[in-house]
């Protein structure tokens, strides 16, 4: 591992062990089975399991079953310097350095295989990461998005939905969103300008307890349920492409 990028790892509070098992999912850049990343790491299977739960619990790397397998890939590296962000001020420190470090660490990927086109993330730091995407790697600068208010606010912890709010807004993306109407989303929808974005309303009796935005060519899902968040981050032109004119079909039909 490169001696800066060891070092820009510790900053993050992360411990040898789990260093050297983030380092061998940036460097593989896409989904790995536990055997095949304890064996590089040089750990034992179970120790490496361990880590692998703990970096996905912390955001920073998402799994997925394949058979009756689970894989895991770390988040794309344009994502650590968000991640450092939302840490707090006792990692801004880190934050330039390891910004510094993503040209190297993406050219580490580009030797091995590509990203998959699906990615999964767990809990509500996992859901955190899908939400950085949307700003962080949105070249349209615009969002079209499905969005259960009231249930967004209750499983996400308010301070970071001000953070994401006040930073899409200044990275000028505007999001349309069509929310169930109940008095919460239209309390919230008098922030609207605010924040860069319009609603329109369906029914309240169409409940969502999920966000669906479509960007890009991606489609992201979130599911804000109590037992278990979850994202599913879906990278597909066609898909997206369908969800927005869904998307745009229902827009043209309410007011």
């Amino acid at each position: 591992m490169p001696l800066a990028v060891k070092r820009a790892l510790e900053k993050l509070g992360l411990r040898e062990k789990e260093s050297r098992v983030l380092m061998v999912l940036l460097e593989g850049g896409g989904p790995m089975f536990v055997a095949a990343i304890a064996r590089i790491a040089k750990l034992n299977r179970t120790t490496t399991y361990g880590i692998l739960r703990e970096l996905a619990a912390a955001g920073l790397a998402t799994s997925a079953r394949k058979a009756s397998a689970t894989q895991y890939q770390s988040i794309a590296p344009e994502l650590l310097p968000a991640y450092i962000e939302r840490r707090g001020q006792d990692l801004l420190d880190a934050k330039e350095e390891v910004a510094k470090l993503v040209p190297q660490i993406k050219l580490m990927r580009s030797k091995a295989q590509v990203l998959p086109k699906v990615q999964f993330f767990e809990g509500t730091e996992g859901i955190k990461q899908a939400f950085e995407d949307k700003l962080q790697n949105n070249a349209g600068k615009a969002l079209h998005e499905f969005t259960g208010m009231d249930a967004g606010y209750e499983k996400m912890d308010h301070a970071f939905i001000d953070y994401y709010l006040k930073k899409r807004a200044r990275l000028k993306i505007f999001s349309k969103y069509i929310s169930p109407d109940t008095p919460f989303a239209k309390e919230k929808a008098l922030d609207d300008e605010k924040y860069f974005r319009k609603v329109k309303f369906i029914p309240s009796k169409y409940k969502m307890n999920t966000e669906i935005s479509i960007y890009d060519n991606k489609v992201s899902l979130s599911s804000f349920s109590a037992d278990n968040p979850v994202a599913i981050l879906i990278e597909d032109e066609n898909l997206a492409q369908t969800m927005r004119q869904i998307f745009d079909y229902i827009d043209s039909t309410v007011s």
